[in-house]
C-alpha cells in the first residue's frame, strides 16, 4: 500500500486524508451519521444530499418543481445512477444507490485535494502546499460533503481544476488568459461550461473567467497578426462556452428569480433579532431624508454582517430545533467558531497581504470570479457551502498567511 501512495506521489495528507475518508465510509455502513434533515453515510434510508426533493423526483422532468428546475448535470448523475442500481434490483433509498452517489463525491474530494496540493506548490512552495492540504483535511465539511453525495463537490472540484490550469499557467511564465494555448483555453472553456451544468454560481464564475480570456483573446487578434488561424479558433471556443454558459443561466432564469424572493424575505433571527422586524422597521419609506439614509445604512451594516457571518455558519438556524438530535447543530457552530471563522479570517489577511501579487497575475480572476459567484447570497442568508463551494484559491492564500505567521515566530525566537 505504501508504494502504490508512493507511486502516485501521494503526501503524508493525502495518505492520511484517504485512510479517514475511507473509515468513515465503512463506518457509515453501520452508523448513521445524523444531519439536520435526513443522515448521512451509505446506511442512510434516504441519503441527506441536501434539497433531495429538488434534484430527484416525480415530476415530469424527473428533477426541480412543476413550476421551474434548476441545472440538469447533478440530477442527470442521480438518474444514471438510479438506472445502474435498478439493474441490480435496487431502488433510490437502497445502499448501493446511496454507496456509488458517495463513491463519486469521495472520489471528486480526492481529486480536488490532489489540484490544491499541486496549485499551491506551483504558486509558493512546499510548506504553503502542506498547510493547504492540512486546512483542507482538518474541515470536518470535507468529509461531510463527500458522505452526503452532495452537489458541493461537484462545483470544487471543477474550481480546483481550473485553478490547477491558471497555477501551472503561473509556474510557466505565463498569463493563460492572454495565452494562444488552444489546449489551455479548451480545457478551461470545459471547466467553465460544466460549472454552468451545475449550478448558477457556477455560471456566475464560469462568465467572469471566459469575460478575461475574450479580453485576451482579442488582445492577442489585434495586437499580433502571427498565427491567426490558431487565435481565430481560440477565440470561437470561447465564443461557443460563453454560448453555452450563458444558455445554462437562462434556462434556470425562473428558479434564480425563486430564489431571490425566498433570500430577501428569509425568517429567523439576525442574532436575536427577527429579520421580519427588522425589514419592517428598515424600508425606506419615510418622508424623512435624514431617516431614509440613517434606515439604508443600518440595512447595509445588517446585510454585511450577515454575509460575512454566514460565510463562517454563524447564523441563526431554522431547523435544528425541530429534531431531536442535538449534535449536527453543536457541530455546525463549533465548526463554524473554531474552523471556518478562523480559516477566512487567515484567507482575508493572505488575500490582503498578497494584495500586488494578486493584481499582477491571473491568479486574481479566480479570487474575482469566486467574489460574484457568492455575493447574490448578500442578499438574504450566507452559508458556509457557498463559499466552500469556490474555496480552493482563498485555501491557498489562507495557508500562505499561516506560513508567513509561523515564520514570524521562528525568526523571532532566533
Amino acid at each position: 500500500m505504501n508504494h502504490f501512495f508512493r507511486k502516485l506521489n501521494f503526501n503524508k495528507y493525502e495518505i492520511t486524508y484517504f485512510i479517514i475518508l475511507i473509515f468513515l465510509l465503512i463506518i457509515s455502513f453501520f452508523i448513521l451519521i445524523p444531519t439536520d434533515s435526513s443522515p448521512i453515510g451509505v446506511g442512510s434510508p434516504l441519503l441527506g444530499i441536501g434539497d433531495r426533493i429538488f434534484y430527484i423526483n416525480e415530476t415530469a422532468k424527473g428533477y426541480g418543481y412543476e413550476e421551474y428546475s434548476g441545472n440538469f448535470l447533478y440530477p442527470f448523475v442521480l438518474k444514471f445512477v438510479s438506472l445502474i442500481t435498478s439493474l441490480f434490483g435496487q431502488d433510490q433509498y437502497s445502499k448501493l444507490w446511496n454507496l456509488i452517489v458517495i463513491l463519486i463525491t469521495s472520489t471528486f474530494s480526492i481529486i480536488s485535494l490532489r489540484f490544491l496540493k499541486i496549485s499551491s506548490g506551483l504558486l509558493f512552495n512546499k510548506k504553503v502546499s502542506d498547510i493547504s492540504c492540512l486546512l483542507y483535511i482538518v474541515n470536518p465539511y470535507t468529509y461531510f460533503y463527500s458522505l452526503s453525495g452532495g452537489i458541493t463537490n461537484y462545483i470544487i472540484v471543477g474550481v480546483s481544476t481550473i485553478l490547477f490550469l491558471f497555477c501551472n499557467a503561473y509556474k510557466n511564465g505565463y498569463r493563460i488568459t492572454e495565452s494562444n494555448n488552444t489546449i489551455d483555453i479548451f480545457f478551461s472553456s470545459l471547466i467553465c461550461i460544466y460549472l454552468s451544468f451545475l449550478r448558477p454560481p457556477g455560471s456566475i464564475f464560469a462568465y467572469v473567467i471566459l469575460i478575461f480570456f475574450l479580453k485576451g483573446s482579442f488582445k492577442n487578434i489585434f495586437h499580433n497578426k502571427k498565427n491567426l488561424l490558431i487565435k481565430v479558433i481560440n477565440l470561437g471556443l470561447l465564443i461557443f462556452a460563453l454560448i453555452i454558459v450563458s444558455y445554462n443561466f437562462i434556462s434556470v432564469w425562473d428558479y434564480m428569480n425563486s430564489n431571490i424572493d425566498i433570500f430577501s424575505s428569509e425568517t429567523g433571527n439576525f442574532f436575536g433579532y427577527q429579520r421580519e422586524l427588522l425589514r419592517d422597521k428598515l424600508r425606506l419609506d419615510n418622508l424623512d431624508t435624514f431617516e431614509n439614509i440613517k434606515s439604508f445604512f443600518y440595512y447595509v451594516l445588517w446585510k454585511i454582517t450577515e454575509f460575512v457571518a454566514g460565510l463562517s455558519d454563524i447564523r441563526d438556524t431554522h431547523s435544528a430545533y425541530t429534531s431531536d438530535n442535538l449534535l449536527p447543530f453543536f457541530l455546525r457552530t463549533f465548526n463554524g467558531i473554531f474552523i471556518l471563522f478562523p480559516l477566512n479570517i487567515f484567507s482575508l489577511l493572505g488575500l490582503i497581504t498578497s494584495i500586488k501579487f494578486i493584481l499582477k497575475y491571473d491568479i486574481g480572476i479566480l479570487i474575482l470570479a469566486s467574489f460574484f459567484a457568492i455575493m447574490p447570497s448578500i442578499i438574504g442568508v450566507a452559508f458556509s457551502r457557498f463559499l466552500i463551494m469556490f474555496y480552493p484559491t482563498f485555501l491557498i492564500f489562507s495557508a500562505k498567511s499561516i506560513n508567513t505567521f509561523i515564520e514570524g515566530i521562528k525568526i523571532n525566537n532566533e
